[in-house]
């Protein structure tokens, strides 16, 4: 039995996941419904702040996360999730860890941010060296850079997929065809993984479809995998890490 004793609901046997996602963005939940089996049921919730700067939103979805936690008021959760990379970025890993870590004790269930869900994708895969694939302005990707350097990580390159502005809500216009030409055009170096970054990009098909040699993750994809281990549903993971049971037969449904 799961933190939230999930054997015992009609819907979420395997576990009841919490998710947070950026107020406009419309990808995150479409993947989640993909990735996650149907044992596993997800409650969202939505990540606001009315400021108009992306920067100061941001960092606001993170810093107010003890308020979005509250909306859960008393329903048990497994493991909640933070679906906004550019957030951790910004942040710092030092300032992340003291929210989401301060947050799970007081919760009394695991919390956990993309990125840091993609760090433990990368150890379990025992990866130093990474190629990033994003969509963000170039602040956001210097960002990225020093966030994943303070990990401990060398990153190898590094590409901007174009969007039609420098506000981070375009990022939510893009489709899997922009980000697929993008990673065909990537040249990795010496990179042992690629991450498609920024949960508001559609990642799902780019990882089934991709030719490149190395392992391609996303954002979305490692903070799904990562939270089905929290949750305790690891008989729904598969190796090599991060991999989930089912979820390009599910995407075939939805795209094919």
């Amino acid at each position: 039995m799961n933190a939230a004793g999930a054997s015992t609901y009609d819907y979420g046997r395997q576990g009841r996941i919490g998710l947070g996602t950026p107020q406009a963005n419309p990808t995150v939940e479409a993947e989640f419904s993909i990735l996650m089996p149907r044992s596993v049921s997800v409650q969202a919730t939505r990540l606001v702040c009315a400021d108009g700067d992306p920067f100061r939103r941001l960092r606001a979805y993170i810093e107010e996360l003890p308020a979005t936690l509250a909306s859960y008021a008393s329903m048990p959760l497994s493991a909640f999730g933070f679906a906004c990379t550019g957030s951790s970025y910004l942040l710092g890993a030092k300032r992340e860890a003291e929210i989401v870590e301060g947050l799970a004790k007081t919760a009394g269930y695991p919390v956990e941010t993309a990125a840091r869900a993609v760090l433990a994708a990368l150890q379990a895969r025992r990866i130093s060296k990474l190629a990033i694939l994003a969509p963000y302005p170039e602040p956001l990707l210097e960002a990225a850079r020093r966030y994943w350097r303070s990990q401990g990580l060398q990153v190898a390159a590094m590409a901007r997929v174009a969007t039609s502005g420098s506000d981070t809500q375009t990022i939510y216009q893009l489709s899997s065809r922009d980000a697929a030409r993008a990673l065909a055009a990537l040249e990795p170096e010496d990179a042992q993984a690629i991450l498609l970054s920024g949960t508001g990009m559609p990642s799902l098909a780019c990882i089934r479809d991709a030719e490149s040699p190395l392992p391609v993750l996303s954002s979305n994809f490692c903070l799904a995998w990562r939270l089905l281990w929290l949750a305790g549903a690891q008989s729904l993971l598969l190796e090599p890490a991060p991999e989930i049971a089912g979820w390009r037969q599910r995407l075939a449904e939805c795209l094919d």
